[in-house]
Formats: C-alpha cells, structure tokens, sequence
C-alpha cells in the first residue's frame, strides 16, 4: 500500500501555530495558579484544609499535559514530511488531557451528589420554626 505525505498549507499551519501559542499561554497560566494554590493550601494546612494544594495539583497537572499538546501542535508547523503523524499525536496529547478532566469532573458530581444526598436524608435543609 502506497503511503501519501500530506503537508498542511501556510494558512493552516498558521491556525495550528496560533491554537499551540494559545494552549501554551493557557498552560503557563495554569500552572501558575496551581502553585499559588499549592502555596496557599499550605498555609492552609494549619486549618485542617488539604483541598487548596489538591486543586494546586491537578491545576498543575493540567497545566503540563495542556503544554505537552500545545508542543505536539507547534511540531506539525515545525516539521516537514510527518505532520499526519504529528496531527495524531497531538490528538492523542488532547485525548489525555481531556479524559483526565472528563474524570474529575465526574468524580466532583459523584461527590455532590453524596453529599446532596446525605444532606436530604440527615435534615440539613429542614426549615426550622
């Protein structure tokens, strides 16, 4: 079977550089946050309080793998003869990032609806006279 090498054209690799420099923005940004949250939920810890350096975490984890696909992007621009293969790498990098946040978002409905839950059985919403 013949193999075909298909380049994106200027105007294309154009979109693609513009969506990595974005993501790459984006990832910066939010691994700056996650480390401002780490620091805070550190100062936090006094109180008890663990979800600041949790959120700080996952903001951070978030940040790299988003950094981690803008990089796969910037390579089908950079490159010359793979940017199929690079397309379905970067897709891949999405792909991750993506499921991670598919599953802590529902993770999070899965806790408010326990706690949801646990309020209606133990009375926390009951009108009190």
């Amino acid at each position: 079977m013949e193999s075909r090498v298909y380049e994106f054209d200027q105007t294309q690799n154009q979109l693609i550089r513009d969506l990595a420099q974005k993501m790459r923005f984006v990832s910066y940004f939010l691994i700056a946050l996650g480390v401002l949250l780490v620091i805070d939920g550190i100062v936090s810890i006094r109180k008890g309080e663990i979800g600041g350096i949790v959120s700080g975490v996952v903001q951070i984890v978030i940040g790299f793998w988003t950094s981690k696909a803008a990089s796969s992007f910037q390579l089908i621009v950079n490159t010359q003869g793979s940017d199929m293969e690079n397309l379905i790498g970067a897709l891949g990098e999405l792909r991750k990032l993506y499921t991670l946040q598919y599953w802590l978002i529902l993770i999070a409905v899965i806790f408010v609806a326990v706690a949801l839950i646990m309020a209606l059985v133990f009375g926390v919403f009951q009108v009190t006279q």
